[in-house]
C-alpha cells in the first residue's frame, strides 16, 4: 500500500527545529531586549523554515525570508508585556481574567506580524519583494533623521525638563503614553518623500505647499474662532483626561494620595506648554494629508507601509488618546497604565498589513498571519499559565492558605526543601518556552501555505530585475552586521557596569561643583598618546562602533567582489548558502549573549545561556543534518482563502475565550488566593479594583516612572 507523501514542512523535525531555533532567539532576545532582540529572533526562525520547506523556490529567498521575518518580529516587541504578567499572578478575579486576556492578545499580535512578515517573504511576486526596498531605505532615512532631532526639540520645547530614556522618560514634552507615535508619523514622512520622489517630473507636486499653507491658515482660524466663542477650553476639557485618579485616598493618612495638578493627561505635555500652537499645526498636518490622499500614488510597495502606518497612528488616536476618556474612571483604554500603550499601535499595524494583502492578492499571507497569531497567542498565555502551575510545588501562597503558617517548622522545612526549585529562573523558562511555541507557530503557518501557494518558477527567481541584485546582499548585511551590532553594542554599558569602573568611566566635574560619571575616554594607541593629540580618542560605544563599521565596511568590499568574480568560500547552492547564514547569525548571537552574562556569572544563568549554547549545538547539526538537496512539495493551488480565514477568526475568539476562563479556574483552585483587601499589592499589580496600580502608581509630571 503506497504511503501518503508528508510535505517537509509538516514533518516533525522541521517543526522542531524551526521551534528551537526562534526559542534560542527568544531567550537571547530576553537578554538584549526590545526590537532588535525579537528581530534576531524571527530572523532565525524565517531563515530555517525557508530551508526545511523543501521548495527551491523559497531557499532562494532565504535573504528576503531573513529580512522580512526580522521586521515582523521586530513590532510586537513595543508592546509592555511585564505588568500583564504580574496580572495573570494578582490573585483578583476580574484582574487575573483580565491579565490572560491581555498576554494572549500580546502574543497573537507578536506572533501575527512576524507571520506575515515571514510569509510575505514566501508569497509575494518577486518583482514585489524587491521593489519595496527602495520605500523602505526612505523610512530608514526619516528614523535618523527623527534620531538625530528628537532629544535636540524636547529640549528646545521644555529647557531644563530634565529627561531621559528609562525612569524620567514622562518628563520629555514629546511623551505620549509612552508610545511610538512619533515613529509612525515619520514613516509616514518617508513614504511621502519617496512619493514625490518617485512622481518626479509631475506638475501637482508644487500643490503640496498649497495645501500645507491653507491647511495651517485653517487650523489656525478654527482655533481662533473657537477661542473668541469661548469653545476651546470646553472642548480641551471634553477631549482630555488624567492619567491617575485625581479622587485615590491613602490608606495611610486618610488625604489624597497625589496633587490633582501633578497628573499627566491624555495628550503630549508640550499641548499644555504651547497650546496657541496646535490648531495651526493640526492643519498644517491635514492639509498635507489631504494632498496625498488626493494625488499620491505611493508605489512599489510603499503603500504597505503608509497602511501600517496610518493603521498604528489612527488605532492609537482612537483607543488610549480619544476612546479612553470614555472609560476614564477605569483608567481609560489602557491596557497596562501607566506603562506603554503601544499595544494600540500594534493593532492598527496588524489591520492595516492585513488590509493591504487582501487588498493585493497576498490573502495567504493574511491567513498565514492569523494561524501564526492564533498559536502565538495560546503560547503565550499557555506558558504563563504553564509557569504558574510549575512554581506551586513548594509555593508558600499554598502554604498558608493550607494552614502552614510562615515560621513554623512545617513551613521552613518545606520551603527550604523546595527553595532551590522556587529560585530557578524561571522568567527565562517563560521566555524560552514561549518563544518555542512561536517558532511552531511559524512553521505551522508556512507549512499550511507551502502546499496551497504555487511554486514561483525557476524562470522568476533566477531573472535579473533591474538594479535588484543589491537587495539581496542588503539583506543579508543587514541581518548579519546591521541586526547583530544594535543587540550586541548594548553588551559595552553592561561591562563598564560591571568590569573595572576605573577603566570603562571617568568622573568629571561642572563648573558648578557638580560631578558626572560618564563613560571613559581611550586613547587611540600611539597616535592618540602624542603631545598634543589628546583629542584622538574614543569612547567603549564608539570604539566598538567603529571597529563594526569597519567590519561592514570589509563584508560590503568582499559582496562587490563576490559578484564581480564569485568566491570559492561562497557555495553556489541555495540550501547551503542559507546554512551558512543561520549559523554565522546562530553563534554571534550565541557567543555575544554569552558574553552579556559573563561579568555577572551566577549559577541561575545556567538556565538561561547554557540552554541556549545546548540548544544552539543541538540547531547546528540538525540544521545541516535535516533539510535535503532534493525534494518533492505538493502543490494544491488555493482559489478562495475567504472561507478559511472566516474560519480561522472564529477559532480565534473561541481561542481567547476559552483558554482565559480555563487557565483563570485552574489558576484559582491551585492557589485559593485571600480576599482583595489581604492581597500583596506591593508586589503584583492589578489592573481592576480600588487599589489598581494606575490608582496607586501613575507616572506624575514631578516623580520617577515606571
Amino acid at each position: 500500500m503506497e504511503s501518503k507523501q508528508v510535505n517537509p514542512g509538516w514533518r516533525a523535525g522541521t517543526i522542531f527545529l524551526v521551534g528551537i531555533a526562534l526559542s534560542i532567539g527568544w531567550g537571547i532576545r530576553g537578554n538584549f531586549g526590545h526590537e532588535y532582540g525579537a528581530e534576531f529572533a524571527g530572523c532565525l526562525a524565517a531563515i530555517a523554515v525557508a530551508l526545511l520547506s523543501g521548495r527551491e523556490d523559497w531557499r532562494n529567498r532565504v535573504p528576503y525570508f531573513a529580512f522580512f521575518g526580522a521586521l515582523g518580529w521586530g513590532f510586537g516587541a513595543s508592546q509592555s508585556y511585564m505588568q500583564v504578567l504580574s496580572y495573570t499572578e494578582s490573585g483578583h478575579t476580574i484582574t487575573q481574567w483580565y491579565g490572560y486576556l491581555a498576554v494572549f492578545f500580546i502574543g497573537f499580535m507578536w506572533a501575527a506580524l512576524g507571520g506575515a512578515g515571514t510569509a510575505f517573504a514566501a508569497v509575494a511576486p518577486r518583482e514585489k519583494i524587491v521593489s519595496i526596498f527602495k520605500p523602505f531605505l526612505f523610512i530608514l532615512g526619516s528614523y535618523f533623521i527623527l534620531y538625530l532631532i528628537e532629544d535636540p526639540v524636547a529640549r528646545w520645547l521644555q529647557p531644563g525638563a530634565g529627561f531621559d530614556t528609562n525612569t524620567f522618560r514622562h518628563k520629555n514634552p514629546l511623551y505620549w503614553f509612552d508610545a511610538y507615535y512619533l515613529q509612525a508619523f515619520f514613516a509616514l514622512i518617508g513614504c511621502s518623500v519617496y512619493d514625490l520622489y518617485q512622481r518626479k517630473g509631475v506638475n501637482d507636486r508644487f500643490f503640496l505647499p498649497v495645501f500645507a499653507v491653507v491647511g495651517a491658515l485653517c487650523g489656525w482660524v478654527i482655533q481662533l474662532l473657537l477661542g473668541v466663542v469661548g469653545l476651546d477650553t470646553k472642548l480641551a476639557g471634553a477631549l482630555t483626561y488624567p492619567q491617575g485618579d485625581p479622587s485615590y485616598v491613602n490608606p495611610v493618612t486618610g488625604q489624597l494620595a497625589f496633587d490633582p495638578s501633578n497628573f499627566l493627561n491624555n495628550w503630549p505635555q508640550w499641548f499644555g506648554d504651547y497650546p496657541q500652537h496646535i490648531g495651526w499645526l493640526i492643519g498644517l498636518i491635514a492639509g498635507i494629508a489631504i494632498y496625498f490622499i488626493r494625488y499620491g500614488k505611493f508605489r512599489n510597495g510603499s503603500s504597505l507601509f503608509v497602511y501600517m502606518a496610518c493603521g498604528w497612528l489612527i488605532s492609537f488616536l482612537l483607543l488610549p488618546v480619544l476612546g479612553g476618556n470614555l472609560f476614564a474612571d477605569y483608567g481609560g483604554i489602557r491596557m497596562t497604565p501607566p506603562r506603554s500603550d503601544d499595544w494600540s499601535g500594534i493593532l492598527g499595524v496588524f489591520i492595516g498589513t492585513s488590509l493591504w494583502m487582501w487588498r493585493n492578492n497576498l490573502k495567504p499571507v493574511a491567513v498565514a498571519s492569523l494561524i501564526s497569531g492564533i498559536i502565538g497567542g495560546l503560547g503565550f498565555s499557555g506558558i504563563q499559565w504553564l509557569k504558574h502551575f510549575m512554581l506551586s510545588l513548594g509555593s508558600s501562597r499554598i502554604l498558608g492558605y493550607k494552614g502552614v503558617l510562615p515560621g513554623s517548622d512545617e513551613f521552613n522545612r518545606i520551603t527550604s526543601a523546595w527553595g532551590n526549585w522556587q529560585g530557578q529562573n524561571w522568567h527565562s523558562f517563560l521566555e524560552q518556552s514561549y518563544g518555542f511555541v512561536n517558532g511552531i507557530a511559524i512553521a505551522v503557518a508556512l507549512a499550511f501555505i507551502a502546499s496551497r501557494v504555487k511554486l514561483h518558477s525557476d524562470k522568476e527567481e533566477r531573472a535579473e530585475i533591474p538594479n535588484s541584485r543589491w537587495t539581496r546582499a542588503f539583506s543579508v548585511l543587514m541581518v548579519l552586521i546591521a541586526l547583530t551590532y544594535f543587540n550586541i553594542v548594548k553588551n559595552v554599558s553592561v561591562w563598564g557596569e560591571q568590569l573595572n569602573q576605573k577603566v570603562w568611566t571617568q568622573t568629571i566635574t561642572h563648573l558648578n561643583g557638580t560631578t558626572e560619571v560618564v563613560p571613559a575616554s581611550w586613547d587611540i594607541p600611539y597616535i592618540g598618546r602624542l603631545p598634543g593629540m589628546n583629542f584622538l580618542s574614543l569612547t567603549p560605544e564608539n570604539w566598538f562602533t567603529f571597529t563594526w563599521l569597519l567590519l561592514a565596511a570589509a563584508c560590503i568590499v568582499i559582496v562587490v567582489h563576490h559578484y564581480k568574480e564569485p568566491l570559492p568560500l561562497i557555495p553556489k547552492s541555495s540550501l547551503a548558502k542559507g546554512q551558512l547564514i543561520f549559523l554565522i547569525l546562530l553563534w554571534i548571537m550565541v557567543i555575544a549573549n554569552f558574553e552579556r552574562a559573563l561579568t555577572g556569572w551566577s549559577p541561575s544563568r545556567l538556565l538561561t545561556e547554557w540552554v541556549i549554547i545546548l540548544n544552539a549545538i543541538l540547531a547546528t547539526v540538525l540544521m545541516l543534518l535535516l533539510p535535503r538537496e532534493k525534494e518533492s512539495v505538493v502543490i494544491n493551488e488555493q482559489e478562495n482563502y475567504r472561507p478559511i480565514y472566516k474560519r480561522l477568526w472564529i477559532r480565534a475568539v473561541g481561542a481567547l475565550v476559552i483558554s482565559s476562563v480555563v487557565f483563570l479556574v485552574t489558576n484559582r483552585m491551585i492557589y485559593h488566593y485571600p480576599e482583595y483587601d489581604k492581597l500583596n499589592h506591593s508586589q503584583y499589580h492589578t489592573r481592576f479594583g480600588p487599589d489598581a496600580s494606575w490608582r496607586t502608581k501613575p507616572n506624575l509630571k514631578n516623580g520617577e516612572g515606571h
